[in-house]
């Protein structure tokens, strides 16, 4: 057992078990979340029988195994699991703050045909436990976290729940500052809406069109259907008044057409959105190439002619296999 699988509840109830006070909990808690201490050796104000009874008693946890650092000061992390398996987070420096994007399953079951962290499938879900080591081995210690690295947080609920949860209990995070990415499972974004409405809301898209999607996105476009997908963010939209933002990966020649960006534009209306133009990164297992920068501003101009509010995302992390999944295959492929 590690310290993270210990909620505040649990650690409480831990401490008591032992005979120690239950200032002890907030005590442990500063350590790892204002001090970034996770080790109970270098939690100087603890009792040194205490420190020595803690060592015993829980494991080392998840680990760092590797960096890669890009040149605008992005920091990927291969963080390896006890179990053995990797997963991956990246650190994003922007307008003077950290964001962390952290991922929610080993693998992926989707298998998008332009991202990499679906081509070897789905490993398994992480735990709680295992969401939140990502946000608490950052440094420096992240004000955002957005659930945008490897898997579906959707198909993974209750651990993506708990950790939200506990990020804003333990670590003292606000929900307006962490964001889902999501394909769209059926039922899931109203669960969203209903259970954590202050989260923010992004939609993983790619593709205006039904068609389309079932073409780079099958599993996700089999799953929830286009029209129903954007049935429900409307009813989310209804229940939190949030603003949803669309991911929209720009991949030549396939969905980066005029006629694309008209299809865009018109099944978002009604909505408050921002629709995020997202230039592609190459990846070992697909053989898609990035839009033309200028083809990319045409698309931009289309959709703001029409009235949407639509950006083109900086690439960050460039030079340091920053697509999802590129670290940890790489990593498998070295092994």
């Amino acid at each position: 057992m590690n310290i993270l699988e210990l909620s505040r509840e649990g650690l409480s109830k831990w401490f008591e078990g032992l005979g120690e006070k239950p200032f002890r909990t907030n005590q442990i808690i500063r350590w790892i979340w204002e001090k970034s201490v996770l080790d109970p050796e270098k939690m100087t104000d603890l009792p040194e029988n205490l420190r020595k009874i803690m060592k015993e008693n829980f494991s080392k946890g998840p680990y760092v195994e590797k960096t890669a650092v890009s040149r605008d000061r992005s920091v990927k992390l291969l963080v390896r699991l006890e179990d053995g398996n990797a997963i991956e987070s990246v650190l994003m420096r922007t307008a003077g703050h950290v964001t962390i994007c952290v991922s929610t399953q080993v693998g992926c079951p989707l298998s998008c045909t332009f991202c990499q962290s679906g081509s070897t499938g789905l490993e398994r879900n992480l735990e709680a436990s295992e969401i939140i080591y990502q946000v608490a081995l950052a440094r420096p210690k992240p004000r955002n976290v957005v659930f945008m690295g490897v898997g579906e947080p959707m198909l993974n609920w209750t651990n993506f729940k708990e950790s939200v949860l506990r990020l804003q209990d333990e670590a003292g995070m606000s929900q307006r500052h962490m964001t889902v990415s999501t394909v769209g499972v059926p039922g899931m974004i109203t669960r969203l809406a209903q259970e954590l409405p202050r989260i923010n809301l992004a939609i993983s898209l790619h593709a205006p069109t039904q068609r389309l999607r079932e073409r780079i996105m099958p599993k996700a476009a089999k799953v929830m259907q286009i029209r129903k997908l954007i049935g429900e963010i409307k009813l989310y939209q209804g229940i939190t008044g949030n603003r949803v933002t669309f991911e929209y990966v720009m991949l030549d020649g396939i969905n980066d057409g005029l006629d694309s960006a008209d299809a865009l534009a018109d099944i978002t209306d009604g909505i408050a959105s921002l629709i995020n133009l997202i230039p592609y990164n190459p990846t070992d297992c697909a053989s898609y190439k990035p839009s033309n920068p200028a083809k990319i501003r045409f698309f931009l101009e289309r959709l703001r002619s029409q009235g949407r509010d639509a950006t083109v995302r900086k690439s960050l992390g460039l030079g340091v296999d920053s697509a999802c999944g590129q670290l940890r295959a790489r990593r498998s492929n070295d092994e």
